[in-house]
């Protein structure tokens, strides 16, 4: 038991050395989802850059959501019901779950994206001194 604390206490030091170490790096970068190197923004037009970016996945995010809210839809016409049966269908509530959790999760992540498109328009006009 001990041998796993300790292993365990190891990874979790060595994470947060390295998320330290990230933090405080100014020019540190990362990748965004299709593996292109995205560096901190230091001029107005990065900052308007990155803020387009944003713009650009929050649509992304909510045509996604849109989709599944179709698919859900369609599936729903799509499936054979007993009108006997009082209940959901068992295939349909499946479906609605998954679907309701991928359309919530991608309002969230275009809400998150929004917020990210007018931090970086903020600091746009803070770096050009307005």
């Amino acid at each position: 038991m001990n041998n796993i604390i300790t292993k365990t206490t190891r990874t979790i030091v060595a994470a947060a050395i390295i998320l330290a170490v990230a933090a405080f790096n100014p020019t540190a970068s990362a990748q965004d989802h299709s593996g292109h190197e995205m560096k901190a923004p230091q001029t107005s037009q990065e900052h308007l850059d990155r803020a387009g970016y944003y713009k650009k996945k929050a649509a992304e995010y909510r045509s996604e959501a849109e989709s599944h809210k179709k698919m859900l839809a369609d599936y729903s016409k799509g499936v054979a019901k007993n009108p006997k049966d009082t209940g959901e269908n068992p295939y349909i509530k499946k479906m609605r779950l998954h679907c309701e959790k991928y359309i919530n999760a991608a309002e969230n992540l275009a809400l998150e994206a929004d917020e990210m498109a007018k931090y970086h328009e903020m600091r746009a006009k803070e770096v050009e001194g307005k």
